[in-house]
């Protein structure tokens, strides 16, 4: 039988492993998170004279900067907009009304988060495209209009302060960001509205407020917390968004000119111009995350009622409300499938030319495609099963820290394990050329593919924190204490008894890191720089599309094949987390 000075020496050892452990955490993510932001931020200011603004004096006096700037914010703010309109109603539709039907509709208005909107731009070609299926009704069947709608490609002019200095609308970016980024507000609407303490509206009913008024005074406030975590990814998302304007060509969009600089990088003279880029969007990031995160807490609503789970309200809606969720929903639901469906129909076409479906239907596309493809598919899945195999680990580790409060400084922690969600892509890639061009073993250049590996595992980061902080939150501390109190150790109980209660959530969150690691874009383009190493996102848009003959097919027939598995995949995901899977997607 062990001493107490036994006890107590091995407490300590057991404290210094964990501080060890935490200390080798911190140094990750200082390292591959927090040093290439700080680089980006610091080089924005160096010049050949030393430290000035004279680079961002460079680059607002170029009317093509201050355009590209003006139109990408315009396209954040207008998708945030959209989305809201969608995400909003849509979170009050399926929280709160009970109608024939519901469960199946709550699966479909999902499906746009199978998709990324690089990859969901092939489908709508056909769809939305000039000679697409809608123009083709409008002009030529019904004879609506007299030509066709550009609905993808171009702008529009929003106002203009000057002969050279006008602001754009990129409304093709738009539409392609809000059909696939909405459910992003959804979840976390519908998080917030499920937690809501029904009393407060009964309350506000009792005192005679109904309907609109009663969302606008009190439903809505409640749930705005929900609604700020996800306007701020949506910004940032389409603010960053670097495969969307490539499909659609449009090029005056910041994120496109820091990929077409990248050649001055590669050749080891950093363009000043990315760098002023990357600043404005890392500081419009922390601007978004920290308003968004003090709003949260200011707004944090104590909910009234005493142990237990509070009973949802549910209405039976009336025959014109029911006749209206219905046609919201089908109409969203066509609207949100319609990049998959075009996306199918490209991809087992053999000729689809002025009609409104494909003249004849083939396999050749994925028989043609799969041997230039496989080698490109290959290197995805083990890039991102590695870096999701990291992200459990590190994902596991972080929560239990922070959760259990085991460290000094535990919320620091999780901000900046969370903060890959709240930062561009783009930065990423950028702030590892900044930061490790020439490093042994970390050259972009030479070191391609472990570069890439650990820029996947970073981004993705957040998926498996966030799901592994809230199977920690179901768990009862007392199984914990009561291990400890038998004599076991920490990290032996962690081992034995927290693990295995948590492995599911920890399944879950490396699943969202593999997936969107799997499709990640705007650092795939900006870290690789040749074929030899490159993952399958690359090879949709340098090779693929480069076909002009049969370019769209064989991209068409790649995306559908990541389409069936992550769709696959995120549906055992929403099995594991239910309705706590809005909080993976929270900053």
């Amino acid at each position: 039988m062990l001493d107490l000075k036994s006890l107590v020496s091995r407490g300590v050892f057991e404290e210094k492993k964990i501080s060890l452990i935490a200390l080798m955490i911190n140094l990750v993510l200082l390292t591959f998170i927090v040093l290439p932001i700080f680089a980006i931020l610091v080089k924005a200011f160096i010049t050949a004279k030393g430290i000035s603004l004279e680079n961002f004096i460079i680059f607002w006096s170029n009317s093509y900067y201050r355009e590209a700037f003006y139109a990408t914010f315009m396209a954040a703010i207008f998708t945030v907009i959209t989305t809201s309109l969608i995400g909003i109603p849509l979170a009050y539709i399926l929280v709160r009304y009970d109608f024939p039907g519901k469960n199946f509709f709550s699966i479909l208005v999902l499906v746009p988060l199978i998709m990324p909107p690089f990859v969901g731009a092939l489908g709508l070609y056909k769809i939305l495209g000039l000679s697409g299926v809608v123009n083709i009704l409008l002009v030529n069947m019904f004879h609506i209009l007299d030509r066709p709608i550009n609905f993808l490609y171009g702008d529009m002019l929003l106002i203009a302060l000057s002969d050279y200095d006008k602001i754009y609308l990129p409304y093709g970016i738009v539409l392609i960001n809000t059909l696939h980024l909405y459910p992003l507000i959804y979840l976390n609407c519908a998080a917030s509205l499920s937690n809501i303490d029904p009393s407060l509206e009964e309350q506000a009913e009792n005192l005679g407020s109904r309907g609109f008024h009663l969302f606008r005074t009190i439903t809505f406030p409640l749930m705005r917390p929900g609604w700020m975590a996800g306007a701020v990814l949506v910004f940032i998302w389409t603010f960053s968004d670097l495969g969307t304007p490539l499909i659609v060509h449009y090029f005056k969009m910041l994120s496109v000119i820091v990929f077409f600089k990248l050649y001055e990088i590669t050749a080891g003279n950093p363009s000043p111009v990315s760098y002023v880029i990357g600043f404005i969007m890392v500081i419009l990031s922390f601007i978004t995350l920290f308003i968004s995160r003090k709003y949260i807490s200011l707004r944090r609503y104590v909910m009234l009622f005493a142990g237990g789970r509070h009973a949802r309200r549910l209405h039976k809606p009336s025959d014109i409300k029911l006749i209206i969720v219905y046609l919201f929903l089908i109409t969203l639901s066509l609207s949100a499938l319609s990049p998959h469906i075009g996306l199918t129909l490209v991809a087992f076409s053999e000729r689809w030319v002025l009609t409104l479906v494909p003249e004849k239907f083939t396999l050749n596309n994925f028989i043609y495609v799969a041997p230039l493809a496989a080698p490109f598919i290959f290197r995805s899945f083990i890039y991102s099963l590695i870096a999701a195999a990291v992200d459990i680990v590190l994902g596991a580790f972080i929560a239990y820290i922070v959760s259990r409060k085991l460290m000094v400084g535990g919320d620091l922690l999780d901000l900046i394990a969370t903060l890959p969600l709240a930062v561009p892509g783009i930065i990423f890639g950028l702030g590892y050329w900044a930061l490790f061009y020439k490093v042994p073993l970390l050259d972009p250049l030479s070191y391609t593919l472990i570069i890439l590996t650990i820029s996947y595992s970073m981004r993705r980061l957040p998926y498996t924190v966030r799901a592994a902080y809230a199977g920690l939150l179901q768990i009862d501390e007392a199984l914990e204490e009561a291990s400890i109190n038998l004599g076991a150790t920490r990290l032996k109980t962690f081992r034995r008894i927290t693990l295995p209660l948590l492995v599911m959530n920890l399944f879950a969150g490396g699943i969202l890191s593999f997936i969107n690691a799997l499709i990640e874009v705007s650092t795939t383009f900006l870290l690789v720089v040749t074929d030899r190493y490159a993952p399958t996102t690359w090879f949709l848009y340098f090779r693929a599309l480069a076909d002009p003959r049969r370019g769209l097919a064989m991209a068409s027939a790649v995306g559908f094949l990541f389409v069936v598995i992550i769709a696959l995949a995120l549906f055992i995901t929403n099995k594991i987390l239910g309705s706590r899977m809005g909080s993976v997607f929270r900053l």
